[in-house]
């Protein structure tokens, strides 16, 4: 898949978590915000790796390696705020505690904010070709 149609991807996923936060009022709709927190995280990372393999960059085959080589390539500022949304991936695939839950659910907003900024960067880079 080229990184463009998995950026379409992304756009339309990312639109689908934004309006399920607002709408969180049980535990059933909390449980659909991370199930989507969880496949937005999924199309960005591999939207890097797209991204970076269309620019020769081959060295983006995981998710930590696809944000150390976007920040190389000026799309992320700060890996390691994603290296945590990572983590939190991570927990949202085996969430038993409820604390963790609620953990979980907390950073979808500072994710938001994070990939809106990461799509920000990918758009205009498609306005400068």
């Amino acid at each position: 898949m080229t990184y463009v149609a998995r950026f379409t991807e992304l756009k339309t996923a990312f639109i689908r978590l934004k309006e399920a936060i607002p709408e969180v009022k049980n535990q059933l709709e909390k449980d659909g915000a991370i199930q989507r927190f969880e496949f937005v995280f999924e199309l960005v990372w591999k939207t890097l790796k797209d991204y970076a393999e269309d620019k020769g960059r081959f060295d983006a085959a995981s998710p930590k390696d696809a944000f150390r080589v976007a920040a190389d390539l000026g799309l992320v500022d700060n890996p390691l705020l994603w290296f945590d949304f990572l983590k939190s991936r991570n927990e949202a695939t085996h969430l038993y505690d409820e604390q963790k839950v609620q953990d979980v659910f907390l950073k979808i907003p500072n994710f938001i904010d994070a990939v809106e900024n990461l799509i920000s960067k990918i758009s205009k880079g498609f306005a400068s070709k």
